[in-house]
């Protein structure tokens, strides 16, 4: 039995494979497999349906399109073919997206096989892209395991999951057809939303070979991604000229992230952090380094741990650390550098609640903790427990091109003797344009009543005004500039100047400079992001500046 239907033939299909193959639907569960297409041939004695034109064929998140589909109503398999030269079999898993010549599929087990493959998956932001390989594609049953997938990432899987596996296949996060960097893997395991795993890829840049990773490298495709994909360039005034790399581990049932340094100037250094779920919200954490303590001039064993938690909106931390090394920037041309110790430290942190209107969201903050402190050099000693209770509020809204924003916050800390310490934070700021120039002004206003034992929470009153102004030039170029004016003592303490260069393509490469007028702490760098993983950019000698990014 043939038909032609410019209206299309899947819902006629649909409907004869239901009334003849009603057994079949139940074997499929609750997903049901729904043809359509140009025109259909079907066979009635056999199950076999040949689609041809626009084909379409789909179950629950699977989706297929190619010129022309064979399925078996017997056993809901398909074969889809492309046109030689022209349109190409494409394959959707949610927002997961492949291509191809051939494609051999099972809808209700998920077992297929599609040649010659490139495609791409979500990233944090953009795609992680793939191609030059066969795929094989499995549904995740009960109680299956993957001799390719680590244990730590088959304890997320879950029935029903589908997992795509590739043979000597190059994946980047760069669009472009002759991408500016790829990593090389013999196999390669996706699981749509949730990770990649990737066996010793090797890393090549322009098309030249850099280097291989030694272990499976495992990215996080869930939100919030951190992975990274190439080795950091940076550079620290007492360390020199460094080059670092890390990357995730599998250890079992535990998550585990390692970073190597190697400086010009002090050698290798090495960081390894680790975590456990326990339970949905809690999760334990270790981190150990082993870094260069500049006053002693010599490597210190830096370790933290503790524990991280969250509950319906509800977050904190209960940790201790030892020798942590920190740098806390107070005000314009006011910072703290040094070492502290906690013992432990405890921290909470209530959901944002929401303000009708414009008006803003809130929330509550708490911590408590024990500390030993010493300033750079050691010329400064101190103890001290601490509590501290506290609120913020913030908010923002739009009028045309004019976008005001503003906040506030309060703390009050208790020292456990005679010292006590209140602190009033507020800021107001607009976002305006002056032709092609964007600009950004801020107001903040800090009162300080009493004071603090401990040389890095020790705060005072401040009142500053920060004027930011981005310059566009040509399609990729942009200049921003920010003043740091301090209204109490009329003087401009701080300058930073950025020059970005966006690639329109995957990354974007910043030169910055901060001019600290006041004090000694000036420093330049470059910022390198790639566009797909925007939360995990790397520095070189550059920090992030304070109050608001410029």
């Amino acid at each position: 039995m043939a038909g032609d239907n410019p209206m299309r033939a899947g819902a006629f299909l649909l409907a004869l494979s239901f009334l003849l193959f009603g057994p079949l639907a139940a074997a499929a569960g609750d997903g049901r497999i729904v043809l359509e297409a140009d025109r259909v041939e079907f066979d009635q004695a056999s199950g076999f349906a040949v689609a041809t034109g626009a084909v379409r064929i789909s179950r629950d998140l699977l989706r297929v399109f190619a010129p022309r589909i064979e399925y078996s109503a017997v056993d809901n398999t398909i074969e889809a073919f492309s046109e030689p030269g022209g349109k190409k079999v494409v394959l959707f898993h949610g927002s997961q997206r492949l291509e191809g010549e051939h494609l051999a599929l099972d809808m209700v087990s998920g077992e297929g096989l599609f040649r010659n493959a490139s495609g791409g998956f979500p990233a944090e932001k953009g795609e992680v892209y793939a191609s030059g390989s066969d795929v094989t594609t499995t549904r995740v049953k009960e109680g299956q395991r993957f001799g390719s997938i680590p244990g730590r990432v088959q304890k997320g899987l879950v029935t029903g999951d589908q997992v795509y596996q590739w043979r000597n296949v190059g994946f980047t996060t760069c669009p472009a057809e002759n991408p500016h960097y790829q990593l090389v893997s013999k196999r390669l395991v996706v699981i749509p939303g949730f990770r990649l795993v990737a066996s010793k890829p090797a890393v090549y840049i322009g098309g030249k070979y850099l280097l291989s990773y030694p272990f499976d490298y495992v990215i996080d495709l869930s939100n919030g991604s951190r992975s990274q994909f190439l080795p950091q360039v940076m550079y620290e005034g007492d360390k020199g000229v460094g080059v670092s790399y890390g990357a995730p581990l599998a250890m079992g049932d535990v998550n585990a992230r390692w970073k190597a340094f190697l400086w010009s100037g002090v050698g290798l250094e090495a960081v390894l952090s680790v975590d456990h779920r326990f339970s949905d919200g809690i999760v334990f954490f270790a981190d150990a380094s082993y870094t260069w303590d500049g006053d002693r001039e010599e490597k210190r064993f830096r370790p933290s741990w503790g524990v991280d938690y969250e509950f319906e909106g509800w977050t904190g931390r209960l940790w201790w650390s030892l020798s942590e090394s920190v740098k806390v920037e107070k005000d314009l041309g006011e910072s703290f550098e040094g070492l502290i110790d906690r013992s432990p430290e405890f921290t909470l942190f209530s959901p944002w609640w929401t303000l009708p209107g414009v008006l803003g969201r809130w929330r509550l903050m708490g911590t408590w903790g024990d500390y030993e402190v010493s300033s750079e050099g050691g010329t400064v000693k101190s103890s001290s427990s601490r509590l501290g209770l506290g609120a913020a509020y913030e908010g923002e809204t739009k009028f045309g091109n004019v976008a005001p924003f503003w906040g506030a916050e309060y703390w009050w800390y208790d020292y456990g003797s005679s010292d006590s310490q209140k602190v009033m934070t507020v800021r107001l700021g607009l976002a305006w344009p002056l032709g092609p120039v964007t600009m950004t002004s801020l107001w903040r206003k800090r009162w300080v009543e009493g004071g603090s034992p401990m040389a890095w929470d020790d705060l005072s009153d401040s009142e500053v005004f920060y004027q930011k102004a981005e310059i566009p030039f040509g399609e990729h170029w942009s200049l921003a500039v920010r003043g740091g004016y301090n209204l109490r003592d009329s003087s401009l303490d701080e300058m930073y100047y950025r020059l970005s260069y966006d690639s329109k393509c995957c990354f974007r490469v910043e030169l910055v400079y901060r001019d600290d007028r006041v004090g000694e702490d000036d420093w330049a760098g470059m910022v390198f992001v790639l566009n797909a993983f925007p939360s995990h950019p790397f520095f070189l000698g550059a920090r992030e500046a304070g109050e608001y990014a410029p």
